[in-house]
Order: C-alpha cells, then structure tokens, then sequence
C-alpha cells in the first residue's frame, strides 16, 4: 500500500480531532508505578494532541505503557505522526509498535492482552483504520529493517483486517 505521506497525516487528523485533554485519572488504571506522572500531566492537561511539545512527549513514549485508555487515545495521534514524519529514526518507534502489537495470551511480561483489548475496544473504526493503514506504511518504508518487520508483525496478528480493500 503505497500511500503519500500527506494522506496518511490528513486520515490521522480525521480520525483523531484534536480536543483538548483532561489530564485527570491519566495514570490511574495502569500507571500508578510511572515516575514522571506528574509533569506528564501538567504538559498534557487542556491541550490537544496537536498542540501538545511534540518533543517532550516522544522523548517519554515510556509513558505510553502507563496510561489509561482514554488518555493514551488522545496522546496516540503525537506518536503515531512521528512514524509518519521520522520514520525509523522516531525516538517513539520501538515502544509505540511493541503496544500496538497484539500480544498472545501466554505472555507473561509487559503489556498483556487485556491491556491491549482496552485499547482496541476504545478506538473508533476510523481510528483503528488510520493505525492499520500507518503501520502498513510504515512496515513498507522498512521492509527489511527491524522495525518495519515489527509493525508487519502488529499487522499481521490484529490490524490488518482494518485495512481498506485494494481495488
């Protein structure tokens, strides 16, 4: 799937409106253990995703296996537009393809399958097909690197079936 990477950022828009954000509850169902909790929310509350440090945020991807559905949706569209504009050199990459993939049920370290299943059941459509479309693209501009096997891997066990058809 050969796609310019305008249309990609234009779907990401679409699918992600840029809201502002309340901060509040960000690490409560998952992140009560995240050290930098408190100046994460402080750059995130009442900002939306576009109006968010990109470069803050990208250096604390870690924060993105702390928080909450809610929250890690409205920061998502940040991380996910790194792909887009920095490719394999996102500082993201590698912590926002490993929580995109699916993990299988006998994973007994890091994210676990409820945590992912909270993620996904959050999503709108749009939302699921915006990340299944970047992941393809990224995964093609990579093909033959690490990262771009990894989000071949999260293509394959769950989000291709959000692809559009090919014509």
């Amino acid at each position: 799937m050969k796609r310019d990477p305008t249309a990609v950022l234009e779907q990401l828009h679409a699918a992600f409106p840029a809201e502002p954000i309340s901060a509040e509850g960000a690490f409560a169902d998952w992140g009560a253990t995240y050290l930098d909790a408190a100046a994460y929310i402080e750059q995130l509350e009442g900002k939306s995703w576009t109006d968010l440090d990109r470069a803050y945020f990208l250096q604390r991807a870690d924060a993105l296996g702390f928080l909450g559905p809610r929250h890690l949706i409205a920061v998502l569209p940040v991380y996910l537009r790194s792909l887009v504009e920095d490719g394999v050199w996102s500082q993201a990459a590698d912590t926002l393809i490993l929580l995109l993939t699916k993990p299988g049920p006998e994973k007994k370290k890091g994210l676990k399958l409820p945590r992912f299943e909270a993620l996904v059941g959050a999503l709108t459509p749009a939302q699921r097909t915006a990340i299944a479309t970047l992941l393809s693209v990224f995964a093609m501009a990579d093909e033959s690197g690490s990262l771009g096997r990894a989000a071949l891997n999260a293509l394959n066990l769950y989000w291709d079936a959000y692809l559009p058809a090919s014509p």
